[in-house]
């Protein structure tokens, strides 16, 4: 008797578990934020930069899209204290996969790329 009892609430916590799992899927997901500078371009030609800029650019697109889009920070105009800032707070976002290393060399490539590209349109 009592081993019945004890399955049948063990069936009855997996029924409940289960159609709680369904309703959870079947909530729509909010879409993700976008900014104004997702909209602009999601690359850069760095085959004029010298080859560490061209590895760290690598870097840099390989880790900040697991994020969000490329072009974000792409067409931002941050200033080499405000990259910064803005690496290291993603580098505490769960998942990014940065490390103090990594970040270092994606800040020096979006410095070097802001004042190059400022250079350019001058």
């Amino acid at each position: 008797m009592q081993n019945r009892i004890v399955w049948i609430t063990v069936l009855g916590i997996i029924l409940l578990v289960g159609i709680g799992m369904i309703y959870a899927l079947r909530v729509p997901r909010a879409a993700p934020k976008t900014y104004p500078a997702d909209k602009g371009p999601n690359f850069i030609d760095v085959t004029a930069y010298p080859s560490k800029m061209q590895e760290a650019y690598e870097l840099f697109t390989r880790k900040c899209s697991r994020c969000h889009t490329v072009a974000r920070p792409i067409n931002s105009t941050f200033s080499s204290e405000e990259w910064r800032k803005y690496v290291y707070k993603m580098m505490r976002k769960p998942g990014s996969g940065l490390t103090p290393k990594t970040a270092e060399k994606i800040i020096e490539f979006l410095v070097y790329d802001a004042q190059h590209r400022e250079k350019k349109t001058e």
